[in-house]
Order: structure tokens, then C-alpha cells, then sequence
């Protein structure tokens, strides 16, 4: 830990003790601003998208909210603000947060399905209904929500004061809903407005401050501190009088531009090593751009340059996600900033499709955002050889070979000295064919509610990249640090093969993927582990195949792979000494770690998978073959 981050630790322990029993602020002018945001004129709204908002806004009146996107929760109305309602427990306190560990919560509870109702989605939801469908029910709904949660969750009290990057959001979010209900009553002027003129007094000061006297710093920071400044940024922008209480506009236009650039690599690719962070990441800087350029705080320069590295991000986002079937690679939690989507399960397949330019599949935010203009014209990716598409700096290749697409991992481990969202997934290859997932990254599952899990999810074993128990990657010492992390590979091109390497000392992790180009297509993957130079050592492979796939043994070197109407052959080179192929029953004990994948955050199942060992002597060929079937694409 820097000098300076003892610092800084210090500063925040007498912050809390100074906070702990704070029940005043700062006088602050609370009027709005007309400059932030400037919404659409509701007409411009399509069919299908005031349909699918009017049965949202129905389900989330009726206690139905999605939590991450995709798992579907009756809530109570409102809902109890202390529950977790995936694990059916109540955890009120009286506590002071600043003396809470929101990583421990009694009797099986998890914090994030707790804070998940706290983002406020649901009564951003029903904002978006009372202005679109002019549905005055649905805005009364949404401050009956905002009240409650109010009444209940008194300033610093309790697990929603435990977190910055949650007070934050919750900004994010005030910001728009005011913005809608406030266009509603203009329209149709009623008994929302003087609610709201409460609910900001009763909100806006005691956020603003705690969010940005306990915004998160250091080797924490991540995109925390990025989703702080970027709920500050609103908030200021649409009620400039909160300047009193914490930064103002010109000094989080520098914070935005500089978090912006240490979110994404010059290529695109999030420092995080998280592929929905880098959704997620880029929604924050975004949100924060449109604010702050609206309320005159970024100069030219400082915007340009946040332009083109977010017109980066999403070209990096457009060619390495497959929107017919997201996976992604290291921690992801499915979090999203705003429900700018017609339906949340999809969101970020709406987000790839908004930035390809496909408005009929991203009617919200064509809505709300009009074309993608994120600087998508200019500097496009270089194809190398073979048709590989190469981000350097993040350490991901990409290839779209025919029906199939093939994405390989040379990458760090993940951002900073923790390493905090990284997986053990360097040289991990997964690969879709006719946009069908059929080799995959096992997924996340977890931050906290299952410490074994969370552990297989992100390790070596876990991945198909070569593993050797003699080759430790790194070591995992807490839910979100890595000690010890591996070197990032190395990567070069031989002709049209990708050969990349991690060197651990004297040791030598390789695999090269070569492109098959005749026919049928397909990939050739050679992996080798050296313990010494020249001398071999015992390693695996294990090749994790998506749910849905059925695999079958069609000889004693081959396999088929089958999802819906995908087929692939996969044959194993004779240097293989074992090659077991395991299937899921349906019947898997509780708790079996083997085959298990993680589709969306916080979901679970069985998937086959086709574990090869390689034993040092003899036949050296430790190759893999796919290829489409002939017949069958």
C-alpha cells in the first residue's frame, strides 16, 4: 500500500467518524437545470417499445422486478428494503454503515441481491412509463417507491450506505426520474411535482455528500469510482446549487476525462478484463460525457479525447461479443447503469446492436440517443493474417472465419496490483459457430454467496487454456485479490498461426490456433507445456462446450458436438494419453463443481465438457481439431 493510500485511509476514517451522525448538510439550491438531460419527444417512441414498457411498468407496480437483467423476483410493493429475496432472509440494523462489512451479512443473505432494488430500476422504470405512455398511476407508483425507501433507509444507516458506487447509482437514477416525471407534469400539470420538490430535499444532499466524501480510491477504484463520478455529474448538471456540497462541474469534468481514459485500453478493451464491465464502464463515462458537455464543463480537447476512447470501447465491445449469444470472460455481473432497453434480458445485446447501427433491435436508445456516433468511422481494427483481429493492449484476438467466430485470451490477468475482476482465463480459445456458443468461458456465478464456486469459475482448471499444477497463474487471497499474478502472455503470428506463450521463469505455457480455411473450416489448437527448456511436462486441457450441446464419442479420437442446427467434429491429436468425455444427468449432487457454467450472474447449470491429458514421452502431437461437419452448416 502507496504512502498515499495511507493517506487517503486515514481521511476516510475520520470522514465516517465525523458522519456518523451527521442529520444536516449544507444549504444547497435545488432548483433544476433545463440544460440536463433534454429528452425526445415521446411521439418519436415505436409500437413494440411502448408495449414492452407498458408490461414493465405493470410487473414492476406489481412487485415483479428483474434482478440482474434475468432473474425474475416477486418483491413486495414496495419492497422491503432489507431483504434478500433470493435467499427469502431479512437483515435490518440500526447500525451505522461505516461500522457494517456488506461482505458478511447474517443468516445467508448476499448484498448484491439486497442492493439490487436499491439501484431504483424499478421506479426508473415506471418514470419512463408515466412520460412515454403518459401514465400518471406509474409516476405516483415511482415516488411511492422513493418515499418508502426514504422512511426506511435513514442517512448512513444500514447496508445502502455501506457503498459509494450504490449512493451513486442511486443519483444516476434520481436524476432521470426527476427529469421524466418533471416533462410529465409540464405536460399535465398534477400532484407530482410538489412530491418531487420533497423527495429532492430528502435525497440530494445526503447522496452528494456521502457519495463523494466516501467515493472509493486506490487499488479499489475500478469502475466504483468511475459510477461516483458519474452519478456526481448528473446530479450537478440538473441542479447546479449541489456544487455546495461536494465538487463542481469543472473539476468532474477532469476527473471524468482522466477515469475515462484508465478504464479502457488505447485498443478499446477494459483494464478490468471483464467483458460486461466494459459495458457497463462505458454507460458510466457516457451518462457523465452527455452531462457534463450539456452543462458546458468539458472544454473541446477533453471531450474529444473521451469521444475517441469510448468510440474505441464499443468497436472493441462490437468484435468481440456475439449478440446472438453473449459470453463473456471474467467477472461480470450483468450490471447495467440505465434500463434504456426494451427487454432487460437482452440489454447488452441491445447496447452491440445499437452501436452496429441496427435501430429496430435497440428502440430505446435510438429513443433516447439517437445513431451511435461514438467515432465508429475512423480507426477501425487492423486484420492481421489469417483474418485475425488483434487488440494488443487488452490481449484479446478475434476471427470470424466463415459461420464460425473464434476468440482467444492473451491477456493479464486483470487491473492493478489486485487484480480484482481477473480470471485464470490467459490463452482461454471459445468459439460460435452459425452464432451458436459451443466452447465457452465457464462464466462468473458469484461474488460472495458461494466462496467454492467463485474460486472454479475463475480458475485455471476451470479454463481451457494448457493448466499444469506445476504452473501456478496466481494465487486467489480474497474475493477480489490476486496475489502472485502470471507475467501477460506473449503473442506473435507465425504465417496464419497465433502462437502465444506465459512464461513462468524456466516454464513455458504455449498454444498456437491456426485458422482451417479449406473444407470444411474449422481451427487447429497445438498446446504444449514445457517445466523446463526442452523438457515436457504433464498438463490438461479441458474443453468446456455450452449448455444445450449434446455431445456423443463417433471414434476413439472424435467427437460431435451438436446445438440446434450446429454441428462441429472435434478430433484429438495421438499425443493424448486420456482424453474423458462427461455429460450432465440432470441428476448432479448439490455443490458438484465439475462441468458447472455460469450463463448470467447468479445462474447456474450443467454443460458437458472434454478433459485431455498430455503425459511427457512419446507421441508429442497434443492437438485439438474443429471443424463444421461436413453436411451439416
Amino acid at each position: 500500500m502507496s504512502p498515499v493510500e495511507v493517506a487517503l485511509r486515514l481521511r476516510k476514517k475520520g470522514y465516517e467518524f465525523q458522519d456518523a451522525r451527521r442529520d444536516h448538510w449544507p444549504a444547497a439550491d435545488l432548483s433544476p437545470s433545463s440544460a440536463f438531460p433534454k429528452l425526445p419527444d415521446p411521439v418519436a417512441a415505436s409500437e413494440p417499445l411502448r408495449e414492452s414498457l407498458k408490461r414493465d411498468a405493470e410487473r414492476v407496480a406489481a412487485g415483479g422486478l428483474r434482478f440482474f437483467g434475468h432473474l425474475d423476483v416477486q418483491t413486495d410493493t414496495p419492497p422491503n428494503w432489507q431483504r434478500d429475496y433470493l435467499a427469502g432472509v431479512d437483515v435490518p440494523t440500526g447500525l451505522s454503515a461505516f461500522k457494517l462489512n456488506h461482505r458478511e451479512l447474517p443468516d445467508g443473505a448476499a448484498i448484491k441481491p439486497l442492493w439490487e432494488p436499491s439501484r431504483w430500476y424499478g421506479p426508473v422504470r415506471l418514470a419512463q412509463a408515466c412520460w412515454l405512455l403518459g401514465n400518471r398511476r406509474s409516476g405516483e407508483h415511482c415516488l411511492d417507491w422513493l418515499e418508502d425507501w426514504v422512511a426506511n433507509n435513514p442517512p448512513y444507516i444500514g447496508w445502502h450506505w455501506t457503498s459509494a458506487l450504490e449512493s451513486g447509482m442511486r443519483l444516476v437514477a434520481f436524476t432521470w426520474i426527476d427529469a421524466f416525471l418533471t416533462a410529465f407534469e409540464g405536460r399535465e400539470p398534477g400532484g407530482l411535482a410538489k412530491r418531487l420538490a420533497k423527495l429532492r430535499a430528502d435525497i440530494l444532499p445526503m447522496h452528494v455528500w456521502f457519495t463523494w466524501r466516501h467515493r472509493t480510491f486506490g487499488s479499489s477504484a475500478n469502475n466504483h469510482l468511475l459510477g461516483e463520478l458519474c452519478g456526481l455529474a448528473l446530479a450537478n448538471a440538473r441542479w447546479p446549487g449541489l456544487a455546495t456540497l461536494g465538487p463542481g462541474l469543472a473539476k468532474l469534468g477532469k476527473l471524468l476525462k482522466r477515469e475515462t481514459l484508465r478504464q479502457f485500453h488505447r485498443d478499446g478493451g477494459n483494464f478490468e478484463q471483464a467483458l460486461n464491465y466494459q459495458f457497463f464502464a462505458w454507460e458510466f463515462c457516457r451518462e457523465a460525457r452527455q452531462a457534463l458537455d450539456a452543462a458546458g464543463a468539458l472544454p473541446p480537447a477533453g471531450r474529444d479525447r473521451i469521444d475517441a476512447r469510448l468510440g474505441q470501447a464499443a468497436r472493441f465491445y462490437r468484435e468481440v461479443q456475439v449478440p446472438s449469444a453473449p459470453w463473456d470472460y471474467g467477472d461480470s455481473d450483468d450490471a447495467f447503469v440505465m434500463p434504456w432497453f426494451a427487454d432487460g434480458s437482452h440489454a447488452a445485446a441491445e447496447w452491440w446492436q445499437w452501436i452496429a447501427g441496427n435501430a429496430g433491435e435497440s428502440p430505446f436508445l435510438h429513443l433516447m440517443r439517437g445513431a451511435f456516433d461514438a467515432c465508429l468511422k475512423s480507426n477501425e481494427p487492423k486484420t492481421e493474417q489469417g483474418g485475425w483481429m488483434i487488440f494488443p493492449d487488452t490481449g484479446i484476438a478475434v476471427n470470424a472465419l466463415g459461420h464460425w467466430k473464434a476468440r482467444l485470451d492473451f491477456s493479464p490477468l486483470g487491473a492493478g496490483s489486485m487484480a480484482a475482476h481477473g480470471h485464470l482465463d490467459a490463452q482461454h480459445l471459445s468459439l460460435w459457430l452459425k452464432g451458436r456458443a459451443m466452447v465457452i468461458d465457464p462464466g462468473t456465478g458469484d461474488y460472495h454467496g458461494n466462496a467454492k464456486l467463485r474460486n472454479w469459475l475463475a480458475s485455471r482448471e476451470a479454463h481451457n487454456g494448457p493448466c499444469s499444477s506445476e504452473a501456478p497463474l496466481a494465487k486467489r487471497e480474497g474475493p477480489f485479490l490476486w496475489a502472485a499474478a502470471h507475467p501477460k502472455p506473449l503473442q506473435s503470428f507465425d504465417g496464419d498461426i497465433l502462437e502465444t506463450e506465459i512464461r513462468l521463469g524456466d516454464q513455458y505455457l504455449s498454444r498456437t490456433v491456426k485458422p482451417l480455411t479449406g473444407e470444411p473450416e474449422g481451427w487447429l489448437v497445438s498446446d504444449s507445456f514445457e517445466r523446463q527448456l526442452g523438457q515436457a511436462g504433464e498438463f490438461t486441457v479441458q474443453w468446456q462446450f455450452a449448455p444445450g450441446c449434446d455431445v456423443e464419442r463417433i471414434d476413439e479420437r472424435a467427437f460431435r458436438v451438436t446445438s440446434g442446427s450446429s454441428t462441429m467434429r472435434v478430433e484429438i491429436g495421438d499425443g493424448w494419453s486420456l482424453a474423458e468425455l462427461w455429460r450432465p444427468s440432470g441428476a448432479e449432487p448439490v455443490g458438484q463443481l465439475d462441468g458447472i457454467v455460469s450463463p448470467r450472474f447468479m445462474k447456474t447449470e450443467h454443460a458437458p465438457y472434454l478433459k485431455l491429458t498430455a503425459k511427457p514421452g512419446g507421441n508429442t502431437d497434443f492437438t485439438t481439431k474443429f471443424t463444421a461437419e461436413a453436411g451439416r452448416v
